[in-house]
């Protein structure tokens, strides 16, 4: 990593909800709903198409590992699921993240400038 703050590479033990050898599950800070969650990989990384396959299986583990607690304790609708890559969407954090969003009946998503405009879902 260089001299930037990562938000993710700092974050707190505490903070992990799943973790693997590879990725581990976060809670998202800057929630669009309830439950939204990102998954990392642990090693800091900007791209998906950087990562190794062992890190890209890994990532989709914990992606699977999220929906399934998520239906449990939530019972969303459906997900959102996605990431940006690359400089043009101006995200914060240069290191690769995917957005678990949970999806709610009779509930707004309404994407904000993370995914280049806002959107309603």
């Amino acid at each position: 990593m260089n001299d930037m703050h990562c938000p993710y590479c700092d974050n707190h033990d505490s903070a992990v909800l799943a973790q693997n050898e590879f990725g581990m599950i976060l809670p998202e800070p800057q929630s669009l709903s309830k439950g939204h969650c990102v998954i990392i990989p642990i090693r800091h990384v900007s791209s998906f198409f950087e990562i190794t396959d062992k890190e890209r299986k890994s990532l989709m583990s914990l992606l699977e590992q999220a929906r399934n607690e998520l239906n449990l304790i939530h019972q969303p609708a459906g997900f959102h699921i996605g990431f940006n890559d690359g400089k043009a969407f101006g995200t914060q954090a240069q290191h690769l993240h995917i957005h678990v969003i949970p999806y709610y009946d009779n509930q707004d998503l309404v994407l904000d400038q993370r995914w280049g405009k806002s959107a309603q879902l």
